[in-house]
């Protein structure tokens, strides 16, 4: 073919705006429909605020009378403090019972490796460990490359990417 040809051809194919379509168009003014929608909600936002603060004075009036606001409030703060009070004793219990189950598991460590011969039966049960250790970490290797595999390869439909 003629290069010029070529040339032509390819300004013509890429220099010139895509056609517009119907949906695209729809796009459009429903984009544009949509803001000037906002646009006059956010004019309205002012009234609104006022609106609110109005209701949540009537609302904190009703909570709070202005006779009784003083002792309600006094109320609120005592049921508050109840609750930290309640809250920092079971705290307190929590505490205590992890320092007892940790006091409980240094016993039945020493119990099953006693301070003469620690070092003798902590190589044992290495020695027992290690063929459960290997196979496991072989098995959690194989399972997690065999999924990874399917689930990026086999699992994959043509409508989704591979990532």
């Amino acid at each position: 073919m003629n290069k010029g040809l070529l040339d032509h051809l390819n300004a013509a194919l890429f220099s010139a705006p895509l056609p517009s379509s119907p949906k695209r168009e729809r796009r459009k003014i429903g984009g544009e429909r949509i803001m000037k929608v906002v646009m006059e909600k956010l004019k309205e936002l002012p009234v609104l605020l006022e609106n609110f603060r109005g209701f949540l004075a009537e609302e904190v009036e009703k909570v709070f009378p202005a006779a009784s606001r003083e002792e309600k409030i006094r109320q609120w703060i005592q049921v508050g403090e109840s609750i930290v009070k309640v809250v920092m004793e079971k705290l307190k219990e929590l505490l205590l019972l992890l320092k007892n189950l940790g006091g409980f598991l240094v016993e039945e460590l020493e119990k099953v490796f006693p301070a003469g011969s620690r070092e003798e039966k902590v190589r044992q049960w290495v020695q027992v460990g290690k063929p459960f250790l290997i196979h496991g970490l072989a098995i959690f290797l194989l399972y997690s490359c065999l999924s990874c595999c399917f689930r990026c390869c086999c699992g994959r439909r043509d409508d989704e990417s591979s990532w």
